[in-house]
């Protein structure tokens, strides 16, 4: 009987917290307050291509144009085969990132680009290091990441390792 009686009251009690929560009504003489939150600025991205070749490029370097497209791939190109790899074309308001950072934690990795944050006009990309059988069992260890980005060429790109 108690166990009946203590459901009983908790469903009451229920009913009548949730009918408070609704009888407040605003009025003309109520004001509101408007609040900013500070929001990040997430940049989508999409992946262009992932090789692993030693070549000197920067940690990262950006594309704004097709001619300099055009330059990157003459340096990935592979003589090994008779057909290379097709040259993107950049839409407006697109630009390309090529990263190529020094890894810390893995000899023959990869790497993970989990997301791309604007901040005062730098692109911080954060990034994980992660294991890859392929380059593993080649002793590749120069992981090469080709991004393509829409928006505003930024004036510096700020690479961030996640897992270090």
């Amino acid at each position: 009987m108690k166990n009946v009686g203590l459901v009983i009251f908790s469903f009451l009690w229920l009913v009548a917290v949730l009918n408070c929560g609704n009888s407040v009504q605003p009025t003309s003489d109520m004001k509101t307050i408007t609040v900013m939150i500070a929001k990040e600025s997430f940049i989508d991205f999409s992946e262009v291509r992932r090789l692993n070749k030693d070549i000197d490029l920067k940690e990262f370097m950006i594309l704004a144009t097709f001619d300099q497209t055009l330059d990157l791939y003459g340096k990935l190109e592979d003589g090994k085969f008779s057909r290379s790899e097709p040259i993107p074309t950049l839409f407006d308001n697109e630009f390309f990132i090529v990263l190529k950072p020094q890894l810390k934690k893995l000899k023959y990795g990869d790497i993970n680009v989990v997301r791309i944050e604007e901040k005062n006009s730098v692109l911080n990309v954060y990034y994980k290091e992660i294991k890859n059988d392929e380059y593993l069992s080649n002793k590749q260890k120069n992981p090469i990441l080709i991004l393509r980005l829409k928006g505003n060429i930024p004036s510096n790109v700020k690479l961030i390792p996640l897992n270090i």
